[in-house]
C-alpha cells in the first residue's frame, strides 16, 4: 500500500475516535479539533517513523492530547456551551477528577489502551496507575450515579457531541504535513507549530526572530468569553519567547574557556520528552501555556553539555506547583546511581531559585549542576553536565540561571528581579520518599561498586536493626513514642550478607527526653571495650552544637569474632529536637566509606529528621 493510501486510512479510521479523547479531557471541543488535526499534520511529517508503531495512535494521541489541554488552558473562557444537559453532567464529573486521575481513566476506558502501556505513557510505575484509574472510576461512578461497569458507555455518549467537529481531508492534511517538513529542514530552531484552516489549509512554523512577538497567551480582548470560533484579537505577550532563551555565549561561563554551541532548540513534544537525568515526566506542568527547550554542547575536554528547560504555566500559583515538581525531580531523582551532594537557596533571582549538584556513583564519573528559578508564570531550568572532570563552581552555575531569570523579567517590562544573586546553603529539599528518614538519593558512592543503591520501605522499628553490642539502642524500650527504620543494599554486587546501611529513628515525648537518650548512648560506647572485650571502640567523634540546631556523636567499632576475623561497623547518632536517629554501616573488604563520606551522611541524616519538625 502507498504511503498516502497508507496514512489515508489511518487517518480516517481514527481521528473521530481521538477527537472524542481529546474533547472528554478538555470539554473544549474547539481545542478538541485543532490539536487533533495538528497532531496529524505531524504524524504525517513523521509518517516513516510514526508508520514504523505497531500502533500509530500511541505516537499520536499523547501529542493530540498535549496540544488540547495547552490549547484549552490558554483559552479559559473559551469552552464549549451548546451541549446537552447529560453530556454536561459526565463533562462536569470527569473535571472534579484531578488531571491525572482524568488521564488514566480514559486512556484506558475510552481509548482502551492496555494498563501496562497507559502507565508507560503516563510514566508511572504500574500500580499507580492502577491506583489512579481505581479512584477515578469510583469517584465518577459516585457523580454519575452509576456503577463501574456503566462508566464506558457514559463516555461513550459524548460521542455525539464530539461528532460536531470538523476535520480537513485527508489529502488537506498531508499537504499541510509537508509544508511543515520543509519548514523543518529550513528552520532547525522553530519551536512552534500554527496550523490555519480556512477555504484550504497552510502550515507555518515561525523562526526565533518571528517567535519575539508570537504571544505566548492570547487575552479575551473585551470579549464577555461566548465566542465559539475562538478568534481573539492578540496583543504582544509579556511572557517569554525562543528568543528569550539562553544563547551559546550566555552558557560559556559552565564550561572554564570551552567553545559553546547551540545544539537545537524545540518545544518538547516529539520523542518520549525526557531530557535531562531524574526528569519524570514530559512537562512539569502538564496543563502549561508552552514549553521550550534548548540543548548546548562545548567543544574540547572534558565532555560537557547543558539544556535549559522553559515552562510557562496559566497563572503563577501553577508555576509554583511547576517549581516544586522540577526541583522534586533532582532532589528525589529515582535513578539510584546519583547521588545529592548539596543544596544551595539562591536570593535574588525571580521569586524562588534553587541549586542542586549531584554526581554519578558510577563510572564515568559525572556531576550535574541543576539551576531552576520560578519568574512569575514561568520556571526555567538549566542542568550542566560534567563527564570526567570538575563541574562549573557553584558561582558560575548561579550566574546563568540569573542572567535567564533577567530575560524573563525584561520580557515583562519588571526590574528587581534578577538583581545580584545570594546564594547560601541549604538542607536538601524534600525526597519524595518519606520524610524524616534518609532517602537513596543522599548515600555515597561505594569505592568499586557501580551498581545502584536500593532501599526497603520505611516501616516501625518494633526491634532495632541498627542496634550494636555496644549501644544497645532499642528506641522503644528507651521510651521512644513512635520508630521507624529502613535498609539499604546495593544487591546488584556480589557482596557478602552483612553488607549495608541501616537507620533507624525514635521520637521521644521531649526534646530533653531524647537528649538524656542520646547521652546514654554515649556512656554506653564509653563503657563499651570494658563490657565486651572483643571489641575496640574507635574514633569517637562529636558533631554539632545547640546553634547549630542538631547534637551528634560517631564511632568505629572493631569486633573480633575468631582469631582471623574482625568485623567492622560505621554507627552514628545524632539528635534533632526529640528525635534521634542511628546509622550503622558495615562494610564488606575495599566495598567502604570514607570517615569524612560517613559523617556527611550522619549530617544528611540531621537534615531529613529536620522534616519532622
Amino acid at each position: 500500500m502507498a504511503q498516502e493510501e497508507e496514512f489515508d486510512s489511518f487517518y480516517l479510521g481514527t481521528r473521530r475516535a481521538l477527537v472524542l479523547q481529546a474533547f472528554a479531557l478538555t470539554g473544549d471541543l474547539a481545542a478538541a479539533q485543532s490539536a487533533v488535526r495538528d497532531a496529524y499534520v505531524a504524524a504525517w511529517h513523521h509518517w516513516r517513523k510514526v508508520s514504523s508503531y505497531p500502533d500509530p495512535q500511541d505516537w499520536v494521541r499523547p501529542r493530540a492530547w498535549q496540544l488540547a489541554q495547552r490549547r484549552h488552558t490558554a483559552r479559559l473562557w473559551h469552552r464549549t456551551k451548546d451541549i446537552s444537559a447529560d453530556d454536561r453532567a459526565v463533562l462536569d464529573a470527569l473535571h472534579k477528577l484531578p488531571v491525572g486521575q482524568r488521564r488514566a481513566l480514559l486512556l484506558i476506558q475510552l481509548a482502551g489502551v492496555p494498563m501496562a502501556d497507559a502507565a508507560r505513557e503516563l510514566n508511572w510505575p504500574q500500580e499507580v496507575a492502577e491506583r489512579n484509574l481505581q479512584a477515578a472510576s469510583a469517584n465518577l461512578a459516585v457523580a454519575l450515579d452509576t456503577d463501574s461497569a456503566g462508566l464506558r458507555a457514559r463516555l461513550l455518549s459524548l460521542a455525539g457531541a464530539a461528532s460536531q467537529a470538523t476535520l480537513p481531508r485527508a489529502s488537506i492534511v498531508r499537504r499541510a504535513g509537508r509544508k511543515r517538513r520543509r519548514s523543518h529542514s529550513l528552520v532547525a530552531t522553530a519551536t512552534v507549530v500554527f496550523l490555519a484552516v480556512a477555504s484550504g489549509a497552510f502550515a507555518h512554523e515561525p523562526t526565533a526572530e518571528d517567535s519575539a512577538d508570537a504571544p505566548l497567551l492570547a487575552p479575551p480582548s473585551g470579549s464577555s468569553g461566548g465566542q465559539s470560533t475562538g478568534q481573539v484579537t492578540e496583543e504582544r505577550s509579556t511572557l517569554p519567547s525562543a528568543t528569550d532563551l539562553l544563547t551559546a555565549g550566555d552558557v560559556d561561563a559552565l564550561g572554564k574557556g570551552q567553545r559553546w554551541r547551540v545544539v537545537r532548540t524545540h518545544d518538547n513534544t516529539d520523542g518520549d520528552g525526557i531530557n535531562t537525568v531524574c526528569q519524570q515526566a514530559r512537562f512539569a506542568d502538564p496543563d502549561g501555556l508552552s514549553a521550550m527547550v534548548r540543548e548546548f554542547k562545548a567543544s574540547g575536554s572534558p565532555r560537557r553539555s547543558a539544556i535549559q528547560t522553559m515552562e510557562i504555566s496559566a497563572s503563577r500559583e501553577q508555576a509554583e506547583d511547576a517549581y516544586a515538581t522540577t526541583v522534586g525531580w533532582y532532589a528525589g531523582c529515582p535513578d539510584g546511581r546519583l547521588q545529592l551532594r548539596r543544596t544551595l537557596d539562591v536570593r535574588k533571582v525571580g521569586d524562588q531559585a534553587t541549586v542542586l549538584e549531584l554526581q554519578s556513583r558510577t563510572r564515568p564519573t559525572t556531576s550535574y549542576s541543576v539551576a531552576v528559578a520560578q519568574v512569575g508564570q514561568v520556571v526555567t531550568s538549566t542542568v550542566g553536565t560534567t563527564v570526567r572532570g570538575d563541574s562549573a563552581p557553584a558561582a558560575k552555575t548561579v550566574g546563568v540561571l540569573a542572567t535567564s531569570a533577567r530575560a524573563i523579567c525584561e520580557r515583562a517590562g519588571e526590574g528587581g528581579c534578577a538583581a545580584k544573586p545570594r546564594t547560601r546553603f541549604a538542607p536538601p529539599p524534600p525526597s519524595g520518599e518519606e520524610a524524616g528518614i534518609l532517602a537513596t538519593v543522599d548515600l555515597p558512592p561505594i569505592a568499586g561498586l557501580d551498581e545502584p543503591w536500593a532501599a526497603t520501605e520505611p516501616t516501625g522499628a518494633a526491634r532495632n536493626p541498627s542496634e550494636t553490642t555496644c549501644d544497645r539502642a532499642s528506641f522503644k524500650a528507651d521510651g521512644a513514642t513512635r520508630t521507624r527504620t529502613r535498609t539499604f543494599l546495593v544487591p546488584g554486587e556480589r557482596l557478602p550478607p552483612q553488607f549495608g546501611l541501616s537507620e533507624t529513628y525514635g521520637t521521644f515525648r521531649t526534646s530533653r527526653a531524647a537528649e538524656r537518650f542520646l547521652d546514654e548512648i554515649r556512656g554506653r560506647f564509653d563503657a563499651c571495650e570494658d563490657r565486651d572485650l572483643a571489641t575496640q571502640v574507635l574514633a569517637p567523634r562529636t558533631l554539632g552544637s545547640a546553634r547549630e540546631g542538631f547534637d551528634a556523636s560517631t564511632w568505629q567499632l572493631e569486633t573480633e569474632v575468631s582469631d582471623s576475623e574482625t568485623v567492622r561497623f560505621d554507627v552514628g547518632f545524632v539528635r534533632v529536637g526529640k528525635t534521634v536517629a542511628q546509622l550503622t554501616f558495615a562494610p564488606a573488604g575495599s566495598a567502604e566509606m570514607t570517615p569524612v563520606q560517613f559523617r556527611d551522611l550522619v549530617l544528611r541524616a540531621a537534615d531529613r529528621l529536620r522534616e519532622l519538625a
